[in-house]
């Protein structure tokens, strides 16, 4: 594993554009995975993360994206639907299987930025569609506990309870 080398899919999204600027504002090193890496260098002409192309709904290309690396963070979204890009496809599918190869090559750490809601049972596709997504990441990377230490210097610290 790198260390501080961070993969960040839905980096050039809306929100996932200010992830990758605050990673590598605190100078992580970031790989971008994109369906056109090309686009990198103009969202970022600063900063210069690494960009690797990648679908989130194929396995080969997250794989390799997930590869070699600290943490993931997935904040791919999609806000309309088209043809086969469903909420479904890209809330639950896609983002279980960035979830679960990240999980097989060993990544420590894994992050997921969702949208507006998350509720399993909501009569919105889309507020569904997270919160089905929701479930799924919480038994691939169960959640951990952050508490304040006794100093509250801002800084959370992992609990030891779950």
């Amino acid at each position: 594993m790198a260390p501080g080398k961070v993969t960040v899919f839905g980096g050039t999204g809306f929100l996932g554009q200010r992830v990758v600027q605050r990673l590598l504002e605190r100078d992580f090193s970031v790989r971008v995975a994109v369906r056109h890496p090309e686009r990198i260098a103009a969202l970022f002409p600063a900063l210069h993360p690494d960009a690797i192309q990648a679908d989130v709904n194929d396995d080969r290309s997250v794989a390799a994206a997930v590869a070699g690396v600290e943490g993931v963070v997935n904040a791919a979204s999609l806000y309309a639907e088209s043809g086969s890009q469903t909420f479904h496809s890209v809330h639950v599918e896609a983002a279980t299987r960035v979830a679960r190869l990240a999980r097989e090559a060993g990544v420590g750490r894994f992050i997921h930025v969702s949208g507006i809601g998350a509720d399993a049972e909501s009569v919105s596709p889309y507020i569904r569609s997270r919160g089905k997504e929701k479930r799924l990441f919480a038994r691939l990377f169960p959640p951990r506990r952050l508490s304040a230490p006794a100093s509250c210097s801002g800084e959370a610290t992992p609990s030891s309870s779950r």
